[in-house]
């Protein structure tokens, strides 16, 4: 059964919101009920207790006009006062009415009663239903028997107003201790689901993020899937159709640039054998400005088959990790021979090539440590301003090699320290007299440093002026041809 996946993100996230507030609002809600049925207890404890207190207040009151009203009438044996202890008597009734319907205990009814039956025994004494006229002495005890069973009454009237608020004590306590449990149970799921819907939310924009990055740093090779809100799975099938194009586009550049590259060594074959015939004066005597013109032609067709030459390795260093033939390379005969290359363009601009260089063996492809090495003294050379100094120096720290090359350029500011190595990206602080290259000699550099698994970057000094560090191991881990 598939898992039911929001249309939106925001919905996503209002699904979260409510089911991370849910068990809240549920115990604010229950808490809420449980704190209205106690005031309601309260009140109706309140209320009960003040009308107990009340009645059996006013009880004992009527029970002492009743034995005024039968003394009064014992002595001077007059109607009027029967008639007034009889309406004292209705009102007796009326109130015991009253007590007979609040709540009470067994024991209160049962005095309550009690007091009932005997006022009721007074009365029929009082009004002559024994025959004779009663003892006064016997009223006199009856009325004192009220009078204590009264004050019984309102002594459980306050027993039972104690009991009530002792009762709602306990109520309000159990509860009170019922939202500690409730707060310590909903602390840990509250903080559950936060996490839980944090990670849903988190999760499928991370991997867009992710998928993103892969993008820019041209790995297209792994598809790009999203899992979540059928929005954001909807972008992650449009990024997965750009990766594709992406791919399609690459592969095409890395066809011209193979195509471009074979296409234009052969005629270039035959401009730099030309001007080599011309330069050596094999077809005849040149004098002194045909002689500069065939160095210049040979000089500028050696300048395009360095670009040339970029072109076809990058094109080889694109994609997968180039390949290595690895020997043991000795490093500072490597450097000697490559800087050799570079002196007719040094003698040009008047540069002084400076070295320190401490003798050390790696195990590495040569060829592609001499591109490296290259590609560093060619951007030093072409950055450098004229008769200033370019200085190489290697050295070993640890289990690395160190090569450091420095010019007195424009250097390379910071924030152009990592695009740099992009490809085709030409540095902004440019010298006079700048002729642009293919922007491919850095990049090609830091592949092979990275297929030998070194590094490579671009370091600030105080003293101005460009700054590139190799770093290499002396045998590289892993398995290569």
């Amino acid at each position: 059964m598939a898992l039911y996946r929001p249309r939106s993100l925001l919905k996503l996230v209002l699904y979260g919101f409510g089911i991370v507030a849910l068990p809240l609002m549920a115990a604010l809600a229950y808490g809420g009920l449980q704190i209205e049925r106690l005031a309601e207890r309260s009140q109706q404890v309140v209320y009960s207790g003040l009308q107990a207190t009340q009645a059996g207040r006013t009880l004992s009151e009527q029970i002492t006009a009743m034995e005024r009203s039968a003394r009064q009438y014992l002595l001077l044996q007059d109607e009027e006062l029967l008639e007034v202890y009889a309406e004292h008597h209705r009102q007796f009734l009326e109130t015991l009415g009253s007590l007979r319907r609040l709540p009470s205990d067994a024991r209160q009814r049962a005095r309550i009663e009690a007091l009932a039956d005997l006022e009721e025994q007074l009365r029929a004494a009082l009004m002559g239903g024994r025959g004779e006229p009663p003892d006064p002495g016997d009223i006199v005890r009856d009325f004192q028997a009220l009078t204590e069973l009264s004050r019984n009454i309102l002594r459980g009237a306050y027993q039972r107003v104690d009991q009530d608020v002792v009762a709602l004590q306990k109520r309000a306590a159990g509860f009170e201790r019922l939202l500690l449990w409730l707060a310590i149970a909903l602390v840990p799921l509250t903080l559950a689901s936060s996490a839980l819907f944090t990670v849903l939310i988190s999760r499928p924009i991370r991997q867009v993020d992710r998928a993103i990055h892969r993008l820019g740093d041209g790995r297209f090779d792994l598809p790009i899937r999203v899992r979540g809100p059928q929005d954001l799975q909807y972008l992650g099938d449009r990024l997965d159709w750009l990766r594709g194009r992406l791919q399609e586009l690459e592969e095409q550049k890395t066809r011209f640039l193979h195509h471009v590259s074979h296409e234009l060594k052969t005629p270039l074959t035959a401009i730099r054998e030309s001007s080599a015939l011309l330069k050596d004066q094999v077809v005849g005597p040149l004098n002194e400005q045909q002689q500069a013109i065939a160095e210049i032609l040979e000089s500028n067709a050696r300048a395009l088959q360095r670009l040339i030459e970029d072109l076809l390795r990058f094109g080889t260093a694109q994609g997968e990790p180039p390949p290595l033939s690895l020997e043991t390379v000795e490093m500072q005969r490597l450097v000697e021979e490559v800087l050799r290359n570079h002196q007719p363009a040094a003698l040009t601009k008047q540069l002084r090539l400076n070295t320190r260089l401490k003798p050390m063996s790696v195990r590495g492809d040569r060829d592609k440590l001499a591109t490296v090495v290259d590609n560093l003294l060619s951007n030093a050379v072409k950055f450098c301003r004229p008769g200033g100094e370019v200085r190489v120096e290697l050295s070993r720290q640890g289990s690395q090699v160190r090569l450091d090359v420095y010019d007195e350029g424009p250097g390379i500011p910071e924030e152009e320290a990592e695009e740099i190595f992009g490809a085709f990206c030409q540095g902004s602080a440019r010298p006079s007299g700048y002729v642009g290259g293919s922007g491919l000699g850095l990049s090609i550099a830091r592949e092979y440093v990275l297929a030998h698994q070194g590094s490579i970057m671009v370091l600030n000094d105080q003293a101005g002026g460009g700054h590139l560090r190799v770093e290499l191991p002396l045998r590289p881990q892993g398995n290569h041809p």
